[in-house]
């Protein structure tokens, strides 16, 4: 495994994990399509982290997906003034910057 697809898995796990718990918050408690669409984020969150460890074709076009949605997810949640946004935006945005370095343009095959 290449060095930098590694450091890309690691936040965007990171950031499932934390989408996935979001919808068992008790305080204030999320309603239900929002509970449900962040639980559906953080499952495609690990789908796409899998990918990228098992280096698929789909892998990257469905990280830099989430990680742009969860982005612009935590954009939203910190001008609502949301706890744990700035943490969910770093979180993302290392993600996204993450993938798109280890994008598979930047790997060059041998011809031999």
């Amino acid at each position: 495994m290449k060095l930098v697809r590694v450091l890309a898995i690691v936040p965007l796990a990171l950031m499932s994990l934390f989408n996935v718990g979001y919808p068992f918050g008790s305080d204030p408690r999320p309603g239900v399509a929002i509970g449900a669409l962040v639980l559906a984020l953080g499952l495609a969150g690990f789908i796409a982290a899998y990918g990228l460890a098992r280096t698929t074709a789909w892998a990257h076009p469905a990280a830099l997906a989430v990680s742009g949605v969860n982005v612009v997810a935590a954009i939203v949640a910190l001008a609502a003034d949301t706890e744990g946004a700035v943490v969910g935006l770093v979180l993302s945005s290392m993600a996204l910057v993450l993938v798109f370095v280890a994008g598979p343009g930047s790997r060059k095959v041998s011809v031999a």
